[in-house]
């Protein structure tokens, strides 16, 4: 069954989210949290996707969702992790990440 136009889009919008999901991640955050979140962010990229490309209905919207689920999951995994962008952005992003890069000098 091949993939409608919706999915597609919904699977290259995925591709580039775990950078732009790990803005909003905080490294204190537990892996619960950052799951929950991921989950929030793919199932609004699934229901965005499958809006804009008017298939607003029951089975392009549960795999458009499904789909950014498991593309994220994986390009994370996969590519953002081991090549420290995501973990470098949640770094670079955290609220106390400016108190633990340098220490007070006295």
């Amino acid at each position: 069954m091949p993939l409608a136009d919706a999915e597609l889009w919904a699977a290259a919008l995925a591709v580039v989210l775990p950078p732009i999901i790990a803005i909003v991640n905080q490294p204190r955050w537990s892996g619960a949290v950052k799951g929950l979140f991921m989950l929030l962010v793919a199932t609004l990229d699934g229901l965005g996707t499958a809006y804009f490309n008017d298939a607003f209905h029951g089975r392009t919207i549960v795999s458009c969702i499904l789909i950014a689920v498991i593309i994220i999951g994986a390009t994370y995994h996969v590519l953002w992790k081991p090549s420290g962008i995501a973990p470098g952005i949640e770094r670079a992003t955290s609220t106390n990440g400016a108190r633990h890069a340098t220490s007070p000098s006295q």
